[in-house]
């Protein structure tokens, strides 16, 4: 009988647990198989450095190619605006707190979408700029490992500098 009672109170505990297990997916989803493998892990720690530090998400998808279909709308939209609708659909298909980046081996093409209470302060559309330009410069050079982890740092950075002029910035309250 206490035999089951163990047995019993383990298998309650591994559910417990098991749901906080599956809060943090790996923010890299590399479909489209530009990273290593060392380069994903090294990624997914940054990324999560990043989340424990400023509670804000990063998650990163890669595909390949477009289906047809999403092919004949960017044909209709022009790139700019098609992938800013896909940007902006995926990321709230995810809920993201934070930055998300699109990356597409065909046509080549890399977007960052950012929640609106995000991009408000902590940031911003000339954040998302420079980061993207850093990220594409090592890109273009075949460096995929290298352009994701720099542009995972300069997020990092951005935040940090972007948290602490809001902090300054926030009023305390009356006195």
């Amino acid at each position: 009988m206490i035999r089951w009672t163990l047995i019993a109170t383990l298998l309650a505990l591994l559910g417990v647990v098991a749901p906080a297990w599956a809060v943090y997916p790996p923010a890299l989803k590399d479909e489209g198989k530009f990273f290593s493998k060392e380069g994903v892990e090294t990624a997914n720690k940054k990324i999560r450095t990043i989340y424990e530090k400023y509670k804000k998400d990063v998650i990163v998808e890669t595909i390949t190619a477009l289906t047809p279909e999403q092919e004949k709308k960017l044909k209709e939209d022009g790139e700019a605006k098609f992938f800013a609708k896909l940007t902006n659909d995926r990321a709230k298909e995810i809920g993201i707190n934070g930055v998300y980046i699109l990356m597409c081996k065909k046509p080549g093409f890399l977007r960052m979408h950012m929640d609106p209470e995000t991009q408000k302060k902590l940031f911003t559309a000339s954040n998302r700029a420079a980061t993207r330009t850093k990220i594409l410069e090592l890109f273009k050079e075949g460096e995929f490992d290298t352009g994701l982890l720099n542009g995972l740092k300069e997020i990092e950075s951005i935040l940090e500098a972007n948290s602490k002029e809001t902090t300054k910035t926030t009023p305390k309250g009356d006195k």
